[in-house]
């Protein structure tokens, strides 16, 4: 039989001092040896093991969506210059990443203009392509304007040469050589 404890008063709140029943108080044991029994179960003698899950995870995902294949210019001008695909998608990638510092039609905003005829930095594809995938480091500012975020992980080469493709056909003034 439970043995009754004193009844303790906490702020208004009386706490009977009553024991756990006896079922709870096994089921709490058994509950343990049998987490016990599976942690040891699970990682000593079953054969399935999360290295190997893993990596057929990460073998059917690359199978599904394939890395992208970087895009290399050998002379340094945009290879992908006038291809109608790759200025549309330009377009669209430029709207994602570029237009909140460049404005959306590119007439600058906080980053400068990429319509006009003057160029900060330089106004040749190889030099543009550095820029964005490098990034402009504070200590390479110029004008008053700031620095601008490499893009080299977030867009990747295609993408780039999309945006500059696209840049392209807007502004003249960007020379592939």
């Amino acid at each position: 039989m439970a043995q009754q404890h004193e009844e303790k008063e906490f702020d208004g709140i009386i706490q009977a001092g009553n024991d756990l029943p006896a079922w709870y108080k096994h089921i709490f044991v058994y509950m343990i040896v049998i987490g016990v029994g599976y942690a040891i179960y699970f990682h000593g003698f079953s054969n399935w093991g999360t290295e190997e899950y893993y990596a057929a995870q990460v073998a059917e995902h690359e199978e599904k969506f394939p890395p992208a294949k970087a895009v290399v210019s050998e002379d340094g001008s945009n290879p992908l210059r006038g291809d109608s695909v790759a200025i549309s998608e330009g377009e669209k990638n430029y709207k994602a990443v570029c237009a909140a510092c460049h404005g959306l039609n590119a007439e600058g905003v906080v980053g400068p203009s990429l319509v006009d005829k003057e160029w900060i930095h330089g106004n040749k594809d190889e030099i543009v392509y550095n820029l964005i995938m490098k990034g402009i480091g504070v200590e390479q500012a110029k004008l008053g304007r700031g620095p601008m975020p490499a893009h080299e992980n977030s867009l990747g080469s295609e993408k780039v040469y999309q945006v500059m493709a696209w840049l392209a056909s807007k502004n003249d003034t960007l020379q592939p050589k």
